[in-house]
């Protein structure tokens, strides 16, 4: 490990209210590093913001470094800042102050009292930067993918039916073509995604901190 690689693993403290929060390291994006309380406070605004369908009602996403799903916790923050900063280079994906003052609200009612929040000690200005971040990355995410999608051809679809047969019996290619068309153009959409991924992470030198688990 390189002297620089072992200065940003220090690991700093921060007396929180009641407790002491610990805070580390976990990545860096070009010159900003990214560390487990920033990615805590992303994850808890993603939860409020865009919940997920397994999370249950009105809940706090608690991202604890040290869980099994923070190092996924993790990537997800660095590709959310790293689309951000892509975003904000080629001035798309602009968010209106409306919005982000609205998202913010949002946050606040929904984070108002609970101990997680409040350990983190989060301030209104960071409250305000990370939430314009990750709207602007789901913009900018959505933009990308809307111009990656390709068209699947009837011919594609035929030469994947072929090659699987097996799987689809007895069923004639037309009964399932439009459900094979709508699986390749998915796949295809997700592989050029992950390699825009690799190519703007190659581009802001993105690294990550945390160990495979």
């Amino acid at each position: 490990m390189n002297f620089l690689a072992g200065f940003f693993i220090l690991i700093t403290f921060q007396v929180a209210t009641a407790a002491t929060l610990v805070t580390q390291t976990v990545g860096q994006v070009s010159d900003h590093v990214v560390t487990s309380r920033e990615v805590q406070i992303a994850m808890a605004i993603e939860g409020v913001l865009f919940p997920s369908p397994k999370s249950p009602a009105k809940s706090l996403n608690e991202t604890r470094p040290g869980n099994p799903d923070f190092r996924t916790a993790v990537t997800a923050v660095l590709l959310e800042a790293v689309v951000a900063i892509e975003a904000e280079n080629f001035n798309v994906a602009n968010i209106s102050s409306e919005e982000v003052n609205a998202a913010v609200a949002q946050v606040e009612k929904m984070v108002a009292g609970r101990a997680y929040w409040n350990e983190l000690e989060v301030s209104a200005q960071e409250l305000k930067t990370f939430t314009t971040r990750k709207l602007m990355a789901k913009s900018f995410l959505k933009f990308k993918t809307s111009s990656m999608s390709g068209i699947i051809t009837d011919q594609e679809a035929q030469d994947y039916y072929e090659r699987n047969r097996v799987k689809f019996g007895s069923s004639s290619f037309d009964s399932f073509k439009d459900n094979i068309k709508t699986y390749l153009a998915q796949q295809q959409l997700e592989e050029r995604i992950r390699s825009w991924f690799e190519v703007i992470k190659r581009k802001y030198r993105v690294r990550t901190f945390v160990a495979e688990p």
